[in-house]
């Protein structure tokens, strides 16, 4: 019974292969690091697929790392991204980060390259909110843009039925009351 470690005088060491699938390479390589060392060398290029890599590999430490990292580096211009990240990721509390600051930024964030990227629960989650700093024409006109992107992603003539069709529930959630008439028949 045993190993047989004492039939040879010292000890057997058994090498297991371990096969680690992550996303990229250097995330694989950024997990391990942190196992075996708890060092922790991430940046904006990697966070996220390192995150979902710790997330799939169970390492709530890296995890707790990667969401300090996007908590620090959260602004205005990519809040919306980060939302979008951060329900996927089932993040709340930095979801909950982004939301604020979206709240507080409304204006920067919704000019921000990403707000046509996001997906349309995270527009809608976002214009369920009452407390966005931004007149509701401008939020409307940031709508729409968004819409313009999604019917191209979709491959759908970009017209007014397929702007509505793409928005769905998101169009009922424009305020149109809080505008003005000139505002409203303007478009802008």
């Amino acid at each position: 019974v045993g190993n047989g470690a004492g039939l040879m005088g010292r000890s057997c060491e058994v090498f297991y292969p371990v096969t680690l699938l992550a996303s990229s390479e250097h995330c694989g390589f950024v997990c391990f690091r942190f196992l075996y060392s708890d060092e922790v060398q991430i940046g904006p290029e990697t966070v996220m697929t390192t995150l979902y890599t710790a997330k799939k590999y169970a390492v709530p430490a890296l995890e707790a790392h990667c969401v300090e990292f996007l908590k620090k580096n959260l602004r205005a211009d990519n809040a919306f991204m980060l939302l979008t990240q951060a329900r996927l990721f089932d993040e709340p509390q930095l979801a909950s980060l982004c939301l604020e600051n979206i709240d507080k930024n409304t204006s920067d964030a919704i000019t921000a390259e990403g707000f046509t990227d996001i997906d349309l629960d995270t527009l809608v989650a976002v214009l369920e909110r009452d407390t966005l700093g931004i007149r509701e024409v401008r939020l409307f006109n940031a709508v729409v843009r968004w819409s313009e992107a999604e019917c191209q992603r979709q491959q759908l003539q970009v017209i007014p039925e397929n702007k509505r069709k793409v928005l769905g529930k998101a169009l009922s959630l424009i305020r149109f009351p809080l505008m003005t008439i000139e505002e409203f028949a303007a478009g802008n």
